[in-house]
Order: structure tokens, then sequence, then C-alpha cells
């Protein structure tokens, strides 16, 4: 095709289609120079060339071109049948719909299309499907499960999968994924029914959630899905927004609860301990306090036995000692009192320095109640002065 300008300006040195002129106009269409083109096209594929004396091409290779097409079909068909699988991924190969075979990751070559297929599912992917509660106010939310004590909540939660058996996860179910759904559903409202409300919004979460996962994979195995659960996690436990304000209300009144029987507990807490060590003490001393009876008990028994010892072996000196020791024991915490055998006046000893301090506090206070008479009025000795104990008369003497 020639560089010069279309239109056949004649300029034979501006040949160069970007040395025009910027104001140059554009080139028009012209049909008679394709056409010319065109035929000097043709001429080389046909026997005797155009007109304009192209060159010539042997018929033999008209009849070649078909097989040289098909050819290339071929080759291209048979190339079709390569394939790469990722390293995340794991390639079924099915010959005639049937599974014949696993690829793992790298360059494979199967037969090409419609003998075999290849699916590549990712395997090394975990999955996540959030269930249950979506937001919705209707009455057949699929979030919204009975409790154990006749509550209802809705529950929303999460399952985190991963495919450990391509083939089964392809072909063992229509939707795989709808399968894992129900399973998991039903796992989750019958332990929702077996529970109660306290323990879904507190600390039960943790164990419902690993017999959840346990109850969805003993599910799934048992269908062949071939996918392994790792989590079954609830996102979301709360009571339909009907009832929320009196259940906010409940809520608030067992923490109260829970905060009044925390404080009670601290309290005795804190006085049972001092009430026992009380009573160890009192235990303590009432012990202490039999150990000096018995022993005292002990003594006096002791001393009694060597004085009926004594007795047996003297008993007029004995009991003469006896009797001076319980007379001065008597007169040693009484006021002394002569008084003569005429009826003369009675004379008043008053002894302080001999008396103890007990029987001092005694006799002042028996002074204040009944005071001491110093002098009284003769009276005659019933009795013979000569018939009194010697220890009276030694005393007085």
């Amino acid at each position: 095709m020639p560089w010069s300008d279309p239109g056949g300006n004649g300029n034979k040195n501006d040949n160069n289609p970007w040395g025009r002129r910027p104001n140059a106009q554009k080139p028009v269409f012209d049909i008679q120079k394709i056409t010319q083109e065109l035929k000097k096209l043709g001429g080389i594929f046909g026997s005797g060339g155009g007109r304009s004396g192209g060159p010539k091409m042997d018929r033999k290779w008209l009849h070649l071109l078909p097989f040289l097409v098909i050819a290339v079909l071929i080759l291209f068909w048979v190339a079709s049948g390569i394939y790469v699988v990722g390293p995340d991924e794991e390639g079924v190969v099915l010959r005639f719909g049937k599974e014949v075979g696993i690829s793992q990751p790298g360059l494979h070559y199967r037969l090409p299309f419609p003998f075999e297929r290849v699916y590549l599912p990712k395997v090394a992917q975990s999955r996540r499907l959030v269930l249950g509660y979506s937001g919705a106010a209707d009455s057949l939310n699929p979030g919204m499960m009975l409790t154990a004590d006749g509550n209802v909540v809705d529950v929303r939660f999460a399952v985190q999968y991963r495919i450990t058996n391509a083939g089964h996860y392809l072909f063992a179910t229509t939707n795989p994924e709808q399968l894992i759904s129900y399973c998991a559903e039903s796992a989750m409202r019958e332990l929702v029914g077996r529970s109660e409300i306290d323990d879904l919004l507190t600390s039960g979460k943790g164990t419902i959630e690993q017999q959840a996962q346990r109850i969805t994979q003993n599910l799934l195995s048992r269908y062949h899905v071939g996918v392994s659960v790792d989590t079954v996690q609830l996102l979301e436990v709360s009571p339909p927004k009907v009832v929320q304000p009196a259940f906010t209300e409940v809520t608030a009144a067992r923490e109260d609860m829970e905060r009044a029987r925390n404080e009670a507990q601290a309290y005795a807490s804190s006085v049972i301990p001092k009430a026992k060590g009380e009573a160890a003490a009192m235990v303590t001393n009432a012990e202490g306090y039999k150990q000096q009876v018995v022993d005292r008990a002990k003594g006096d028994s002791a001393r009694f036995t060597d004085i009926l010892q004594a007795y047996q072996k003297n008993p007029k000196v004995v009991s003469e000692r006896m009797y001076l020791r319980t007379m001065q024991d008597i007169l040693s915490h009484t006021q002394k009192v002569i008084i003569e055998s005429k009826g003369q006046p009675v004379i008043y000893l008053h002894m302080p320095a001999r008396i103890p301090a007990a029987v001092t506090s005694l006799t002042s206070s028996a002074a204040v109640t009944a005071p001491a008479v110093s002098v009284a009025p003769p009276v005659a000795p019933a009795t013979n002065p000569a018939t009194l104990p010697v220890p009276v008369s030694g005393a007085n003497s």
C-alpha cells in the first residue's frame, strides 16, 4: 500500500505519513484502492495472478490448508488438558462424571474435554458461616430459640470449617453449605433447649460452643460432607426486643441479689472467725479453771489425808491444834470485846494492823450499815467464866 497521500496529489517526495503538515486534511476513504489491494492478495493464492502481475502460488497448498487448520485445532484441543493446581487447592479429576483421582498442587495433565474434567476446590481456605438471628422482627426468625426455663432468646452464631475431603464436599450433597448450616442450627437448638438463659448469657457460653462444635462435626461426618468444623462461636445472645425492658429489670434485680449475697458472705467471713476465736478462748479458760479446781481438790485431799494420818497417831494434839487454828481463823475476822465477870464496862480493842484488807473492807461495809458500839451496859454472864475454853482466855491475855 503506498505511503503517499490519498487522492493522488502527485507529491512523490512526501511519502512519509509522519512528515505531513499539521494542517493537512484527513485522507478520504477510497474504495477503488481497497479493491485493487484485495485483488493483489487474492492473486497470491490464485494460479494466474492478478492484473498487477503479483506472485503466483501452487494450487496443491490449497488442498493442504484444511488439514493444517484441523491439525492446529487438534493441537489446541490436546493442550487444553494441561492444568495447574494452586498451593491452597486440590484437583478432583472426573472421567465421564466419575471420580478417578486427586491432584496435588503443581502442573498436571488430564484428558481433554469431554473425556475428563477437573474441579479445583480450595481445601486450605478457612470458610465461615454466620447463622441465626439476623435482626429481623418476624416470627419465623431462625435465630429465635426456646431455653429450658421457658425463655425465648435470639441467638446469632458463626461456624468456621475447612474442607478435608474434596470429593465428598463436591459430590456428597448438592449444596454443602446449606447442609452445614442445617446441622449447626440443629445442634445449637438442641443445646439451647437444654440450657437456662443465665448460662447462655454468662459463664455457660464456652461449654455450649464446645458441645455445638462436637455435635455438628458428628452430624457432618455421618453425612460424609468432607469438612472439619474448627469452631462454633456465639456472637450474640439476647432476649427478643419486645421483652427487652422487662428482662433488663430482672437482670438488674438478680445483680442486686448477688451483690447483697456477696456482702452477707463477706460479713459472715469476718464475724465467724472472730466468734470461733472467742469460743476457743472460752474453752481454753474453762480448761484452765478445771485444771485449777482439780489440782486444788487434789491438794485438799492430800492435806486431809496427812491430817488424818497425824490424828490417828495422836488424836488429842491434832484436835487441839485444829481447834486453835479454826478459832484463829474465826476471831481474826471479828471484833474483839472483853467482858469482866462483875459486869464492868466493855472494853473495845481496835487492832486494824492485824485485819486483812478483805476483812477490812467487809468490816467497813458492816460498820456503815451498823456502827460498832464501844461501850455497853454491864451484862451478867450467863455462864461461869471458868468454863470458857482455854484459847479464848489465852487470846485475851
